[in-house]
């Protein structure tokens, strides 16, 4: 297999579940350092995937069960996926000089209004897909974003979905885990969920760690904004930065990063001009 690093490398499986790259790729050497979470976060992502990746022992399903999945959650716009991307990237350069295996999951092709499809097509995922892209001699971090539409929580009823289905697609997923767990010694699966509580329990219980990213504090917030402006022209001093940090708590860093762009689209000025923090201060007076 060719380890092309230039222009899109990007592959799919041969059964359209998953999109993967070697990493480390051009432009994406500065995510886990764009991506604004607490260190603790960061420090413990990294030492469970370097657990699942570089640590050889076997374990049992009984003494001590390694699941290889750990699940991220938190409101939308925190940066869990971000996070998984940079973090594939961080392990890359600190253990795997060759590279290493980033593969996401495309969980939108999975549920199926027909019978038995989901089912089937989330057994092929687990059960084939990833197994197979493991065999091609690199470490593979996998990427399942929105987890819960695939370990729905089987007390609930999904609107539109057969709760049969439902239910089958989710004992499927379970299924797919136990199989993963030991059929393979080289891939780290990382879910994402923005709704925790729609996730079915036998999957929270088999996850080896939850890690829940926060909204950014006060502090956090105006080091976003910070960033955001970095490349752009402004006139913020740091006595701005800290009184319009005020007015952000409770945003996400998605939306955050989104007020650059409000503040140049609500004023009349040249876009060349510097924002100003009256720019900025006459969004939070619009809403």
């Amino acid at each position: 297999m060719s380890h092309s690093h230039h222009g899109d490398d990007s592959r799919h499986d041969r059964y359209g579940y998953l999109k993967w790259h070697v990493v480390p790729r051009p432009g994406w050497e500065d995510i886990w350092t764009k991506i604004l979470v607490p260190d603790s976060i960061k420090h413990r992502l990294l030492r469970y995937v370097e657990l699942v990746l570089l640590h050889d022992f076997n374990t049992s399903m009984v003494s001590m069960p390694l699941h290889r999945v750990g699940l991220i959650y938190g409101l939308p716009g925190t940066g869990k996926s971000s996070l998984v991307k940079g973090l594939a990237v961080e392990v890359a350069k600190r253990h795997f000089p060759d590279g290493l295996i980033f593969a996401e999951v495309n969980t939108h092709a999975l549920p199926s209004e027909m019978l038995g499809e989901s089912q089937r097509n989330t057994a092929d995922l687990l059960e084939k897909a990833i197994p197979e892209l493991s065999k091609r001699g690199m470490p593979v971090i996998v990427l399942i974003d929105e987890i819960d539409s695939l370990v729905t929580d089987r007390s609930r009823t999904t609107s539109g979905r057969d709760p049969i289905d439902v239910s089958r697609a989710t004992e499927a997923a379970l299924r797919g885990m136990d199989n993963l767990m030991s059929e393979v010694n080289n891939v780290a699966v990382l879910a994402t969920s923005n709704f925790e509580e729609l996730i079915d329990d036998a999957f929270l219980d088999r996850c080896d760690i939850t890690v829940e990213v926060p909204l950014p504090n006060r502090e956090v917030a105006a080091q976003i904004l910070r960033d955001s402006l970095e490349t752009m022209s402004h006139s913020l001093s740091n006595k701005d930065f800290d009184e319009v940090s005020a007015h952000l708590e409770g945003m996400s860093g998605r939306a955050i990063r989104k007020l650059v762009f409000e503040a140049l689209i609500g004023r009349e000025e040249d876009f060349s001009k510097p924002i100003s923090q009256r720019d900025i201060m006459a969004l939070f007076i619009q809403r």
